[in-house]
């Protein structure tokens, strides 16, 4: 039995419930600390929680998940992403809803903490599968000690998904993991006032004799095998893999769109940690807690919070802080320049981003490393604090980091690989490309040896089964050319049709062209129409609809047809305003539509007032005889913006070029 099915004691809810009893209250345990009176909050934690308005993330612990609820979280992470329903009260796994994707593992630094849950809002807050169960049953004085030991995450590339598209039994589907913290973990109720390592939770320490008198309600994994784990292992020790905290990304109501992930930007712009907390609640020392006056998670837009929380010692808000910084607007004033008062503010980053990379922010140990570029700094340090971010679990620092050793005269290929790698299964998209990229296209132009194919090309095919659009096209064109694998049109349609169902319409115009001549399979008219509808699709329509219009208007490669050819271009104009001063060309002369003077006249207005000289030189035109004070107006605009045609224009309805440049 793994231990990610490892069987929950039954235990669990019987101590819970009668925590009252004798022999299995508080009163009972040994080096039991006076307990505090109960706080002036006290009715308000015990009370219902109020979630926050709206889907948002969430990162619950499922130290309380049941041994069945084990089992069927790690079937769903193995066939695909796990789905759950989820709001600050409960969580509940769907194992029949489906979402295409796969989770890779990757090791972390070592993280060990003992969260003491100390009131019945709290349990509630933090454990949402069975936490008011074991809440209703906890007496005032005492309180649950979670013991947890992270090792590693197990991550997907994907970062937002639809409702659309599930399947299966989905009812209440509200969110998706993205990724699975995995370690470690004992539960044992303890009492208010009283702090406890982990090993006394797990019954090593020096205390474990009063320890093991203690109410023990769960463990799962071996202590001493967490701690020989290392951020390199492939795979997590045998008997430290359990799931302890989940990472959840809400679901749209529509499809996501497909992301772009061709090429990552430069540099990133920087993300704010988010309270995932119910109302009255804030993120202190890893738990939801309604206790103000520990240091806890500021709200992102809170400047004045974020500065008082992180004097207080919270990392999260000075990772916060600093962003709310690095996204202000320099303003020069006095004698200041705009260069000294730059770099006034990365000095100021530089501090904030070190005492959050310190406190274990593994984000801000990622934007330190741009800010100590920015500030100079020598190439080692940039490249200590980025390592920090790839060992805590931070993708884009591995791949950042990877750079500097795949660069130069003598990359160092196991090196830069190993940590493309890194993050990829960290669930950095970004990564998985470039990964499959320093294997397929060798610098200096060298040919990939054999090797370094295959693992390329496995490479893209499982970043393909996460619907990562971008990896999907290149192994259909890898297929398709047959000059790194053998050629092979049906597999390169395939993977076409893979990259289609993503929304890279680029590739359902390939495949539909494919379809349509009988290349890869048997000619089918019906089935490249389908294709074709979705290169082009009447809500969202892109610039492939460009294409696809050309190709219909001039022949190429399919039936000359003009009006479909109209059809294609309007609808790409509807959606993002590009073509749209074809299509009114096209209302204005009768091509391939009905004449509409009224439709074009509006078109070129539209695009007029949006800056469009070609549309306002034309709109003009149509207005000469109807309407000459509009055209001399338009044309005198033109004119006042250096162009020739308008001011000859302008001069043959009466008016003075020189006037308007003036």
């Amino acid at each position: 039995m793994s231990a990610f099915s490892k069987p929950l004691p039954m235990f669990v809810l019987s101590c819970a419930t009668l925590l009252l009893a004798s022999g299995c209250g508080a009163g009972t345990l040994g080096k039991a600390v006076r307990p505090t009176s109960p706080t002036a909050g006290e009715a308000l934690q015990a009370a219902e929680l109020t979630c926050r308005e709206g889907a948002t993330d969430a990162q619950p612990l499922i130290v309380d998940m049941s041994s069945s609820e084990r089992v069927d979280l790690e079937v769903a992470m193995k066939e695909g992403l796990a789905v759950v329903a989820y709001d600050c009260k409960s969580m509940r796994l769907l194992p029949a809803c489906r979402l295409p994707g796969a989770y890779k593992f990757a090791g972390v630094s070592r993280k060990e903490e003992v969260i003491k849950l100390v009131d019945k809002g709290e349990v509630a807050a933090n454990l949402p599968l069975n936490g008011v169960k074991l809440a209703g049953g906890l007496d005032r004085d005492a309180a649950l000690d979670l013991a947890l030991v992270l090792v590693g995450k197990q991550s997907t590339t994907l970062d937002a998904a639809g409702q659309p598209e599930l399947s299966g039994r989905c009812e209440g589907a509200t969110h998706f993991v993205r990724s699975a913290s995995v370690g470690a973990f004992a539960v044992g109720v303890g009492t208010r006032g009283e702090a406890r390592l982990v090993a006394d939770v797990f019954g090593y320490g020096a205390n474990a004799r009063s320890a093991s008198e203690r109410q023990s309600l769960n463990k799962d994994g071996d202590l001493g095998e967490c701690r020989g784990a290392s951020p390199d292992d492939v795979k997590p020790p045998a008997q430290c893999r359990s799931a302890v905290r989940l990472e959840l990304v809400p679901l749209t109501a529509a499809a996501s769109p497909p992301a772009d992930d061709t090429r990552p930007p430069a540099e990133p712009p920087p993300v704010p940690l988010a309270v995932a907390c119910p109302v009255g609640m804030a993120m202190a020392a890893g738990k939801c807690t309604a206790d103000a006056a520990a240091p806890h998670l500021c709200a992102a837009d809170d400047e004045r919070a974020c500065e008082t929380q992180c004097q207080k010692g919270s990392a999260g808000s000075c990772h916060n802080l600093a962003v709310l910084l690095q996204n202000r607007r320099l303003e020069v004033a006095g004698d200041a320049s705009l260069v000294q008062l730059a770099r006034q503010r990365d000095e100021e980053l530089h501090q904030l981003f070190t005492r959050a990379c310190d406190g274990g922010v593994a984000e801000s140990c990622d934007r330190l490393g741009y800010v100590a570029m920015a500030l100079k700094a020598p190439r080692a340090e940039v490249q200590k604090v980025w390592q920090r971010g790839c060992d805590l679990g931070h993708g884009p620092a591995c791949r950042v980091l990877a750079g500097d050793f795949l660069a130069g005269a003598a990359p160092d290929l196991a090196r830069g690989r190993g940590l493309l790698d890194r993050a990829c299964k960290l669930g950095d998209a970004f990564g998985c490309g470039s990964l499959a990229d320093s294997y397929l296209k060798p610098r200096g132009g060298a040919a990939p040896a054999p090797d370094e194919i295959a693992r390329g090309v496995a490479v893209l095919k499982e970043a393909c089964a996460s619907r990562r659009r971008y990896a999907c096209r290149e192994v259909a064109n890898l297929h398709i050319d047959g000059k790194l694998v053998p050629k092979d049109e049906a597999v390169g349609l395939e993977y076409h049709e893979k990259s289609c169902a993503t929304g890279n319409t680029l590739s359902c115009l390939d495949a539909g062209l494919m379809v349509f001549a009988g290349r890869g399979t048997a000619k089918d008219a019906a089935r490249a129409e389908a294709l074709f509808e979705r290169t082009c699709p009447t809500t969202g329509a892109g610039s492939t609809c460009g294409t696809l219009a050309r190709m219909f208007r001039e022949g190429a490669q399919v039936p000359k047809d003009g009006a479909r050819a109209a059809t294609y271009m309007e609808r790409m104009c509807n959606a993002s305003g590009n073509g749209c001063l074809e299509v009114a060309d096209m209302y204005l002369t009768g091509k391939d539509v009905a004449k509409d003077r009224d439709r074009a006249l509006k078109l070129y207005e539209d695009l007029c007032q949006k800056g469009n000289n070609t549309a306002c030189l034309r709109l003009a035109d149509e207005l000469r005889s109807s309407d000459k004070a509009r055209a001399r107006d338009l044309y005198g605009a033109q004119c006042k913006g250096g162009l020739v045609e308008g001011c000859e224009k302008f001069k043959k309805l009466g008016g003075d070029p020189a006037a308007v440049k003036r």
